[in-house]
């Protein structure tokens, strides 16, 4: 494994906190899938063909290898399993199409958070604070040109290299003949954290497309959709006693605004009845209640802030009223969960120093028993994020009832719809992700 880059190691003692947190991201990520395969394989620690069949029951697994040696993608589908070669995809190019992504949104999140500051600075300032302000604005439309043009980029990138090669070999029909085939993706090494649902031969609507060809989901390993498939089985829902948590903090003590939660809240609550939705918002909105909740609640919708540190992926956490739930809390908790949408920006983000060994919330969420996970790689601006938000549960509670089991395609439907709204602007619909079944 190669080692971190220079440009992530941020103080003299990186080396010795990268090292710890590699072992603690690497038990979190191993234990977790000793113990599902120990579990799912009759004792065994490598999935039999059946299991590897079933997993891919209502579509195919894409494992994406990469390695210095050769990529190749492992397609595991209901039939035979194929390898397609990936000639144009290298490490080294996949290590710094990574960077260079990652790089640029962090830039661009810098660039937000100066001009918010120069903004307040400004209301009160002289000219010299009204001066910073015009600086901090030319640098966030900068930054945010710039940032269109990486996702674009990227996306072609990752059609060339690895999607074009797949769709070539695989013939895929829908179930229902009406919505797209679905296919899980699960990238290792660099691509982890890249939007491989957003890849295209290009940046205009006409071309080739992940997003007109399937219904993207994401999983962190196969024996993790296969565990989520048999809980299903097993656990199933009860639809006319199932309940709803919404998560609503707009106002957290030292954080900025989030008004898009409150409109989201509104959303929710008009399509939901009263009586299955727990509510928690403001004071009582703490640690020990939101865990609680967890437990007593199939289907989840977290409105606040999170954090990630993106080269301490196990310190990310969700900020709730009286501090922050963390990865690692998550981590050591089990739920039986139907639906989590986590309206907080990048809760799918994982790591950047040490890609191969991330964790992100939407990946902690899922392990502990959350079957479905809608996330975010990256932070989205607030109109978007209600946008969508609007359009899933509009979708998922079309006829009458919210049903979690449409959350893939109520989400592929929402980002159709918002990329046709926003052409040439990637950011405003790419950074949204399904986690799970």
């Amino acid at each position: 494994m190669a080692e971190p880059d220079a440009r992530f190691m941020i103080d003299s003692g990186f080396d010795q906190r990268a090292q710890m947190q590699r072992l603690t991201d690497r038990r979190i990520r191993l234990s977790r899938a000793y113990e599902e395969q120990t579990r799912l394989a009759d004792g065994r620690l490598m999935l039999s063909a059946s299991a590897l069949r079933e997993a891919a029951s209502d579509g195919p697994i894409v494992v994406i290898n990469v390695s210095a040696l050769r990529c190749d993608a492992l397609i595991v589908q209901a039939s035979e399993p194929l390898v397609v070669t990936l000639p144009k995809l290298t490490y080294a190019e996949a290590r710094s199409t990574a960077i260079r992504y990652h790089e640029c949104l962090l830039a661009t999140q810098a660039a937000t958070e100066a001009f918010f500051t120069a903004r307040e600075a400004a209301l009160d300032g002289g000219w010299e604070a009204h001066q910073l302000f015009l600086q901090a604005s030319t640098e966030l439309r900068n930054a945010r040109r710039e940032v269109e043009k990486v996702l674009n980029d990227t996306a072609r990138w990752l059609w060339e290299t690895v999607v074009q090669p797949v769709k070539a070999r695989l013939v895929l029909r829908a179930a229902d003949g009406v919505s797209p085939p679905r296919l899980w993706w699960c990238p290792t090494g660099p691509l982890v954290g890249l939007p491989l649902h957003t890849a295209s031969a290009g940046p205009d609507a006409s071309a080739e497309s992940v997003l007109d060809w399937v219904v993207s989901s994401y999983t962190p390993t196969v024996t993790a959709l296969l565990s989520a498939r048999r809980s299903a089985i097993t656990q199933p829902t009860d639809a006319s006693n199932s309940t709803f948590l919404l998560l609503s903090l707009a106002a957290t003590p030292g954080q900025s605004l989030l008004p898009h939660v409150e409109k989201e809240a509104e959303s929710i609550l008009s399509r939901l009845p009263d009586d299955r939705v727990t509510v928690l918002a403001d004071g009582n909105a703490t640690r020990r209640r939101v865990m609680q909740a967890f437990s007593a609640h199939r289907s989840i919708h977290l409105g606040c802030h999170a954090e990630q540190d993106l080269t301490d992926p196990s310190n990310g956490a969700l900020i709730l009223y009286d501090g922050r739930l963390t990865v690692m809390d998550l981590g050591r908790s089990r739920f039986e969960g139907d639906f989590a949408y986590l309206s907080a920006c990048k809760t799918a983000a994982g790591g950047i120093a040490l890609p191969e060994e991330s964790v992100s919330m939407a990946a902690a969420l899922h392990f502990a028993g959350f079957r479905r996970v809608i996330a975010t790689l990256w932070s989205v601006q607030d109109a978007a994020a209600a946008r969508v938000a609007d359009l899933v549960y509009e979708q998922m509670s079309k006829s009458g009832r919210f049903t979690p089991a449409l959350a893939a395609t109520a989400l592929h439907r929402a980002l159709v719809i918002v990329r046709a709204q926003n052409p040439g602007l990637p950011s405003r619909w790419s950074p949204f992700v399904h986690v799970g079944i």
